[in-house]
């Protein structure tokens, strides 16, 4: 029952928290104070997109703000509410992500696949899991850092291995991966990192472009753990204000932007055991599952573990503040026992990795901070930027909604109101995580997954006040929004340096047609050469027809032949404009024009052979025999073609060309 003599916040504390809000975006709008993007060794970039740009943002959270309030207002269903609240979380981050970008599904596509960005999927591809050699992580996590994938190098191999594993089943599948494949290939077609991938491996992708949608269904496990400690109205403000989380928006496709609905999934486990009667089994499986899942995540990344301070926290504050309290108040047994459960289930995923490689989480941790914490940072500066930005990028306004709280919350006689330890155990975790000084900058990336206990807490502290709920959420939702929408807009926080495709080159008006089809997809539709008296070379011009998107880089060979059947040295292999624009990028139906040097004398390209160097006789007719291969293959077989009349060989004669 909330107490009738429960005011807090105030009406000036509340139009403190909105107007102040207010102020910010507009500092932060016009870089009036750089400090606010950073400072001292990292600064996030002031990058704001054409006006035009902004447009779809607005949109879009206009229309989320109207949708929301519409529902919490005049639906008694909690499920339109929240099925509304994820596809907003979905939708928005794609609204970011066209602020600087034409293409959404390109750069959720090269994010998710570029080593540096976020380099899960990289490091899943490129390890030779067949190879034991991966059992030492630490040394792998070294070499995966001379590869430019520096975020794997501070982790455990949880989320490589979990691409590996997800390559393996698609590779059980080709009749999905094959079109899956096909929508991102043209993407990096040109990328010779990415083109040696199987189709598993470029289809497995998928997971991480889909990740805004991942991330967004914790609105589920927010809205029913918020119900189960607090009430219904309290969840439904939790759970409309998750997609107006900054970082969840800003930072898709990475793993940041899940790991929060898989901390509240160990949450809820944790509160479910909390619950029920501390003899029965289903309490003791609840407590090894949440330690199970927060074993995954920590198995997944260093950066997980504050987590479990917060789980401690909350379980002693639970006992300590509510249910000690209580008329048949349990043993202090109860959280020990809690302790130990948890625990089990959390050095599971160890255990196993423990047996089939013989390393330990010591070793990988060892590795990983050293990596880590040679990133130079002052200490004290950075006591207050890793907290700022963190607050930053969750929201200024449900932070100071959540500490002003917290404060309150520190009279004994608002100890035992729903919410209060979840509110007390995030404000110490955090005050311990920030005076340590283990962080590192992006903080706002990496404690995402705490920013839905300050929704939870957030809303707490909303439900304490007697009157002017709505007025209150509609203030606070209305500057939470704001601000989002001004952080996206200024700060450019994710890109990759992966290019973009080159642009098609065109086809050849060439003399001699010919229609031969090479491994059903390739077609040379006609092509010409001359003799170029000054380099004593053919000058071969090919013209040619993608039949279907080619997921394989083709390389070419072109032997010449004189006119007594002597090859002309050895024959000449390239790749097409020099490896700038692969058979891999050429679309279905596209003409493609291709142009080749062949000494006749076998001399390299572009040297002048002494006059009458040639192979066999210099003069009459000359041929060439064409053939083309897998280049990503390690088989060097050629490719079938069918000639016009249905006869098949591994290479078409291209000729009579007359060399005078």
């Amino acid at each position: 029952m909330i107490p009738t003599n429960a005011r807090f916040p105030r009406p000036l504390a509340v139009s403190f928290i909105t107007a102040g809000t207010l102020i910010l975006a507009a500092l932060l709008a016009f870089d009036v104070i750089p400090f606010l993007r950073g400072g001292y060794g990292w600064r996030w970039e002031y990058d704001p997109p054409a006006a035009a740009r902004i447009l779809p943002l607005l949109a879009a959270m206009i229309v989320y703000l109207g949708g929301a309030r519409l529902l919490l207002y005049r639906s008694q269903r909690a499920a339109p509410l929240l099925w509304w609240g994820v596809l907003s979380a979905a939708v928005l981050p794609i609204t970011v992500i066209w602020l600087r970008h034409d293409h959404a599904l390109y750069e959720l596509f090269t994010r998710t696949a570029a080593p540096l960005t976020t380099g899960q999927h990289h490091a899943g591809a490129v390890i030779d899991w067949g190879n034991s050699s991966w059992h030492d992580w630490p040394a792998t996590m070294e070499w995966l850092r001379t590869l430019g994938n520096g975020h794997v190098a501070l982790s455990p191999p949880g989320l490589p291995l979990f691409y590996h594993l997800l390559n393996t089943l698609l590779d059980a599948v080709p009749g999905l991966t094959g079109p899956l494949q096909r929508v991102v290939l043209p993407y990096q077609c040109h990328n010779y990192d990415l083109l040696v991938y199987t189709p598993a491996e470029w289809a497995s992708a998928w997971f991480g472009i889909l990740m805004p949608l991942w991330a967004a269904l914790a609105i589920f496990p927010l809205h029913a753990i918020t119900k189960r400690l607090i009430n219904a109205q309290a969840a439904h403000w939790a759970a409309l204000w998750w997609p107006l989380v900054p970082s969840l928006i800003l930072f898709a496709p990475t793993w940041n932007t899940l790991f929060p609905l898989l901390s509240l999934i160990a949450f809820w486990l944790l509160i479910v055991g909390l619950d029920r009667p501390p003899d029965s089994a289903a309490s003791g499986f609840a407590f090894i599952g949440a330690g199970f899942v927060s074993g995954l995540l920590t198995f997944a990344n260093i950066s997980m573990v504050p987590l479990l301070g917060l789980f401690g926290f909350y379980t002693l504050l639970r006992f300590w503040l509510v249910e000690r309290r209580a008329s048949d108040p349990p043993s202090l047994a109860r959280p020990v026992i809690a302790g130990l459960l948890f625990a089990l289930g959390l050095v599971i995923p160890w255990i196993i990795y423990g047996l089939v490689t013989g390393g330990t989480p010591l070793d990988i941790l060892d590795s990983a901070l050293n990596n880590h914490l040679d990133q130079e940072r002052q200490y004290l500066p950075w006591v207050w930027l890793h907290f700022w930005e963190w607050a930053l990028f969750s929201g200024i306004p449900l932070i100071a909604l959540w500490l002003v709280g917290s404060v309150n919350r520190l009279r004994a006689s608002a100890w035992t109101r729903p919410g209060s330890p979840v509110a007390l155990a995030l404000l110490l975790t955090m005050l311990i995580l920030d005076l340590s000084g283990t962080a590192r900058g992006e903080t706002g990336r990496v404690w995402l997954f705490f920013a839905p206990f300050v929704l939870i807490a957030a809303a707490s502290t909303l439900d304490t006040l007697a009157s002017n709920r709505r007025a209150v959420w509609v203030a606070i939702t209305g500057s939470q929004a704001v601000l989002t929408v001004v952080i996206a807009v200024v700060l450019g926080v994710i890109g990759t340096d992966y290019t973009r495709p080159p642009g098609a080159p065109g086809g050849l008006n060439t003399a001699h047609p010919v229609n031969a089809t090479f491994a059903g997809d390739l077609m040379l539709t006609g092509w010409d050469a001359a003799v170029d008296p000054e380099t004593n070379a053919v000058i071969l011009r090919l013209d040619w027809q993608a039949g279907q998107r080619i997921t394989r880089p083709y390389l070419f060979s072109a032997l010449l032949v004189a006119p007594d059947g002597t090859p002309a040295g050895e024959a000449v292999e390239w790749q097409p404009f020099d490896m700038a624009y692969p058979t891999t990028c050429w679309a279905p139906g596209e003409r493609v024009g291709d142009t080749i040097t062949l000494p006749l004398s076998g001399q390299p390209a572009g040297e002048v052979a002494p006059a009458g160097e040639v192979a066999g006789e210099s003069s009459g007719a000359w041929w060439i025999s064409l053939s083309v291969r897998d280049d990503a293959a390690h088989d060097f077989r050629l490719l079938t073609v069918t000639l016009p009349d249905g006869s098949t060989d591994t290479q078409i004669g291209l000729g009579p060309v007359d060399v005078p």
